[in-house]
């Protein structure tokens, strides 16, 4: 009678484990309940071991079987415990203030004024071997995609890339908004954004532990509802960077890249990814619409080839990054434009700046200690100067280009409160402009024009 007895709890208790398995609280009561069982005697030891290793079965495939939510710095993510899937809610917003002087006696002056600079939300993850990331950019009274694309990453130390995405061309490109120490780029970006931005295309990338080399072919960041009937330019691009030197710990490193692309037009209508009619312009600020250095559009556009290299190094807070850029624009006349910046800095606060080998390109700098009235701490203070070069001047007679030839040097101040907030302060003066197409009202160049520049940034 009592086996009996015993068998018929047993029995009981198992229904009750299948009935457990759908919730946590209940699950872990069982187990309480068959370990009183056996200390009554109700239950042999040998009974409850089973019903209990039975238990723990239940337990890993409810492991395996569910998802695990957290919210943190890096957003709201979702993962599948099994590891195999992943979806991650993220973004950005930029808010900019900026000022000019110096722009008075010009005959253009600038755009003063606030301005939400980029606002943007993103989805992303993986599902076994597939990575994929969706981003949408809802600054300027309108929605743009940036990054959409799925990464296959099925093959050892390969990467590849389909979909909107940043062409394989030069390290500031490559580095996030986020992460750069500057609220507007090197005068390098002049000559390789218009034309090497995001399009649409694909990327095959291999890599080390401190090397990769990537290309890729691309057509436009477009598509065919807004090229209309005539087809879209289309182009390819190569990069490879190396790091003889990386301790991670001691924030030690020698980055060393190099990267070559070319962009051809639509026969239709001389558009390239990115860029309108083929021309190169430097502006002061994103929202200034004061364009010191710019080119006419150029007769016969057909194709811009660029070549850049780039070197950086980091030791502890100290750090240099520096690129060369050379451009060949072909068309009914052939030009070459060049660009250059060397960048120093230095975290007064003692970190070192985030560095990926793999990617060869600078990460957002992570304070110590995160700034609070109530712990005392003050986040990270980084202080950075920037000396660039931009020569869009070419050519001699009736052929000439003359979009102007200028030197800039840029001084910044950044306090990153946290991990996800930044405040950032830039001061720059363009000087030495040489046939600028912007004069002053006496006839004279458009010399020694200041910004300034505050940022607030939340990204997560």
């Amino acid at each position: 009678m009592k086996n009996f007895k015993s068998r018929s709890v047993a029995a009981v208790i198992s229904a009750a484990l299948a009935i457990s398995f759908s919730g946590n609280a209940l699950a872990d009561s069982t187990d309480d309940i068959v370990n009183a069982l056996i200390a009554k005697g109700v239950l042999t030891e040998e009974e409850g071991f089973l019903l209990l290793k039975g238990r723990v079965a239940e337990k890993e495939i409810q492991k395996k079987a569910g998802s695990t939510v957290t919210a943190g710095k890096k957003g709201l993510a979702v993962k599948s415990n099994d590891g195999q899937y992943s979806a991650k809610v993220g973004g950005r917003i930029h808010i900019e203030a900026m000022s000019h002087s110096g722009d008075e006696g010009l005959t253009k002056q600038a755009t003063d004024g606030t301005d939400v600079r980029r606002s943007r939300i993103y989805l992303k993850g993986h599902a076994k071997e597939i990575e994929y990331i969706l981003e949408a950019d809802l600054a300027g009274n309108k929605v743009s995609m940036k990054d959409v694309f799925v990464v296959y990453t099925g093959i050892d130390n390969w990467d590849l890339t389909v979909g909107n995405q940043k062409h394989a061309m030069t390290m500031e490109v490559q580095e996030s908004s986020n992460d750069i120490m500057f609220t507007e780029r090197g005068m390098t970006y002049a000559l390789s954004v218009p034309y090497f931005d995001r399009a649409l295309g694909v990327n095959a990338k291999v890599k080390g532990e401190t090397w990769n080399v990537q290309g890729g072919i691309y057509g436009d960041h477009y598509g065919p509802e807004e090229s209309g009937s005539v087809d879209e330019g289309h182009g390819y691009a190569i990069r490879g960077t190396v790091t003889p030197v990386w301790n991670k710990k001691e924030g030690q490193m020698v980055h060393i890249g190099a990267s070559y692309g070319v962009r051809s037009v639509s026969d239709d209508t001389r558009k390239i990814s990115g860029g309108g009619k083929g021309d190169f312009a430097y502006e002061t600020t994103n929202g200034s619409n004061l364009k010191l250095l710019d080119t006419p559009d150029i007769t016969g556009f057909d194709k811009v080839k660029l070549a850049a290299i780039e070197f950086a190094a980091m030791n502890g807070p100290l750090s240099f990054q520096a690129e060369y850029h050379r451009a060949n624009v072909e068309g009914t006349n052939d030009y070459d434009f060049d660009a250059w910046y060397a960048t120093v800095g230095y975290t007064l606060t003692g970190e070192s700046r985030s560095y990926n080998p793999t990617d060869g390109e600078f990460k957002r700098l992570k304070p110590k200690n995160d700034f609070s009235f109530k712990n005392g701490g003050w986040g990270a203070w980084e202080v950075a100067a920037r000396l660039d070069s931009l020569d869009l001047n070419d050519g001699n007679g009736a052929t000439a280009i003359t979009g102007g030839e200028g030197d800039r040097y840029t001084l910044a101040l950044n306090w990153y409160l946290n991990y996800n907030c930044r405040i950032m302060a830039d001061y720059s003066k363009i000087y030495d402009i040489n046939n600028g197409p912007v004069k002053s009202k006496a006839g004279g160049e458009a010399d020694d024009v200041d910004t300034l520049t505050v940022r607030a940034q939340w990204a997560f």
